[in-house]
């Protein structure tokens, strides 16, 4: 098993915890609740951009990672023909 295969396994383990579920949870809650509409002035709406910014790459780690090794399962087959 290379290091890549190791990443993946450990992040396999990780997204099928209850804890991961329930931190992805609230960082969904976390998105839905940034209102653009109450935001009062420019440097509110910096902050939450770069607020909803870090959250959706939290949120969306989880599928970035699924397609990454789907990706490198690709790669190996294409490379052992």
């Amino acid at each position: 098993m290379n290091e890549q295969e190791k990443i993946f396994d450990a992040a396999r383990e990780l997204f099928n915890t209850e804890g991961w579920q329930n931190f992805v949870s609230d960082i969904q809650n976390n998105i839905a609740s940034i209102r653009v509409e109450s935001i009062d002035d420019e440097k509110g709406f910096w902050i939450a951009k770069g607020q909803l910014n870090v959250l959706h790459s939290i949120s969306g780690y989880e599928n970035m990672m699924k397609a990454a090794e789907e990706q490198e399962e690709e790669d190996d087959d294409a490379s052992a023909i």
